[in-house]
């Protein structure tokens, strides 16, 4: 009789086929390599993008203007309804 997995196996083996699915080989060392890299860990060389575009400086400014205004105004209002209510 075959035995079955445990859940820790069962886990590692999703781990394991998700992982798989974004892997793709180093055009200079041939090696597996996840597809948001940049940089080949094996060689060092510069990958190629294939999918993954980190964000540049000016969109970072505009996530961050619009988080830290959203912010201010919910501590504003937190402020105002402690004061209200106290």
């Amino acid at each position: 009789m075959k035995k079955g997995n445990t859940v820790y196996e069962d886990r590692e083996l999703k781990k394991q086929r998700d992982l798989e699915k974004h892997t793709v080989p180093c055009p200079h060392c041939k090696k597996p390599v996840l597809d948001h890299m940049t940089e080949c860990p094996y060689c060092k060389a510069k990958l190629p993008r294939t999918g993954y575009r980190p964000l540049s400086d000016e969109q970072i400014k505009k996530i961050r203007i619009i988080t830290y205004s959203v912010g201010g105004v919910l501590a504003v209002l937190l402020i105002i309804l402690i004061s209200i209510f106290a």
